[in-house]
């Protein structure tokens, strides 16, 4: 029988195996990074219109009517509607929309001044037949609800010129722009 050898030592035990590894968190991102990538490209493809088709007939050249016949000829053509002849009597008084004849410059809010807020606010003014202004809203903001609200409050204390039809002053809607920039303060 073989013994083994008293003097040699035991055989070492084999290396524990190690856990297999996961992919990097560096691979998974950029393969985010490149679906989005891919993404944006068919997206941004998509909103990219054709080029507009020139006409088949060249502007102020004859077309065929819709039909399929041609038109007829130019002399035998009827001839545009002439313009109505000025008459010699009264004319009728102009429309016109309400303006504004005083105006009160907003104050810029100081928040906004700090936080660097600009923008555009659009109010719609109802304007009342003596040019006051009864409701005033925001029609598109911008963005900061401290220049919506100095905007608002500044308009409201505006002076209309009524809108006039037919030569009497009418209640209206006009939509004015206020603009907020650091640049002016």
């Amino acid at each position: 029988m073989n013994r083994p050898n008293p003097t040699s030592p035991p055989p070492p035990p084999p290396p524990p195996e190690e856990p297999r590894k996961s992919s990097s968190p560096l691979v998974w991102i950029l393969l985010l990074i490149a679906l989005i990538a891919v993404g944006w490209y068919f997206y941004a493809q998509r909103d990219t219109a054709d080029a507009p088709v020139e006409p088949e007939t060249p502007i102020g050249e004859p077309a065929e009517i819709g039909d399929g016949t041609p038109p007829p000829p130019a002399s035998e053509r009827e001839a545009p509607a002439a313009a109505p002849e000025p008459s010699t009597g009264t004319t009728p008084p102009a429309t016109r929309p309400a303006d504004p004849i005083e105006r009160v410059e907003p104050s810029y809010p100081p928040t906004a001044l700090r936080a660097q807020e600009e923008g555009t606010v659009l109010l719609r003014v109802q304007v009342d037949a003596q040019g006051n202004p009864t409701e005033v809203d925001v029609a598109r903001s911008s963005r900061s609800r401290e220049l919506d609200r100095a905007a608002r409050d500044a308009v409201r204390r505006w002076k209309f010129s009524p809108a006039m039809e037919n030569g009497q002053a009418v209640a209206s809607t006009v939509e004015v722009p206020i603009d907020f920039r650091m640049d002016r303060q």
